[in-house]
């Protein structure tokens, strides 16, 4: 009886293990931000922005030209599904976008190209609010923009880091124009500065980005000089002024391996932008 009564026991035991095992995976798929934007990016409509809007919309941000709601207005209104699905993710914790590094080179990177669209219509789209009178939607929009553009760089390379100091650039330059236009009131900025201190110190870790961009050129006749590039890109990143060791370090690795490497000044300078737009923007919100 008691072997029975053990056994009973040890059954409902790994039953119970299972059952939280499973409610578990749940939670963590459910609490997944990736899947939320994923679905942002299935209702989005006519959301690729042309190369002539993307520059006017650069000329947006960098104050030199008016946001002219009416060429944008309809283009944000057909996505305020997508936009707001996009929001919704942003309240999540976790982010995974659930990449396969063991495909290498062809790891897909689709995901970011969707993200910078998207993104793209999340600054519009607060444009929009604000000359429509919704500053605080226009404030939400923001905020959740920075989030979102946080997270688009989140496990991934170095493409996926670029695109989301893009667009989290973006969203500064736009707090920094409708600052000025709407004028926000202090509630409005204390809810930009707690999304903007939300996105950490330097916001974006390059280091990680760098890593996983050379893991990914993985040949056996590279292995030597690719880890020297590695150990010395990261050392670069925590301290410039050892670049031109990394530099160096470059020029005598083989020609192939060569071109495949991403320019470290240019990486250096888009992370000192990065880390000079978040000061400003602390800054200004303060």
């Amino acid at each position: 009886m008691n072997i029975i009564r053990i056994k009973s026991a040890l059954i409902l035991f790994a039953v119970t293990l299972s059952s939280a095992a499973l409610a578990q995976q749940k939670l963590r798929l459910g609490d997944n931000a990736a899947l939320r934007y994923w679905a942002a990016f299935s209702v989005m409509q006519d959301a690729g922005i042309s190369a002539q809007q993307a520059k006017e919309l650069n000329l947006i941000l960098d104050g030199t030209a008016p946001y002219k709601d009416l060429s944008y207005r309809d283009l944000v209104e057909r996505n305020a599904l997508a936009l707001n699905v996009m929001a919704r993710g942003t309240t999540l914790a976790n982010c995974n976008w659930g990449l396969d590094y063991d495909l290498r080179d062809q790891t897909p990177v689709e995901y970011a190209r969707k993200s910078l669209e998207l993104g793209r219509l999340n600054v519009l789209y607060a444009f929009h609010l604000s000359l429509t009178g919704d500053k605080d939607g226009s404030v939400r929009a923001l905020a959740a923009g920075e989030r979102f553009s946080n997270d688009v760089a989140a496990g991934g390379s170095l493409f996926a880091a670029l695109v989301a100091k893009d667009l989290l650039v973006n969203h500064f330059r736009a707090i920094e124009g409708l600052s000025h236009l709407a004028q926000f009131s202090s509630s409005q900025r204390s809810q930009l500065l707690k999304a903007v201190a939300g996105l950490g110190p330097s916001s974006l870790d390059w280091q990680a980005a760098i890593k996983r961009e050379l893991k990914v050129q993985d040949r056996p006749d590279w292995q030597t000089p690719l880890q020297s590039i590695s150990r010395n890109y990261i050392a670069a990143l925590d301290n410039p002024s050892v670049l031109p060791d990394l530099e160096q370090t470059i020029a005598s690795a083989p020609p192939d391996l060569r071109d495949v490497i991403p320019n470290p000044k240019r990486v250096l300078e888009e992370k000192r932008d990065l880390d000079n737009q978040l000061q400003r923007i602390r800054a200004l919100l303060q």
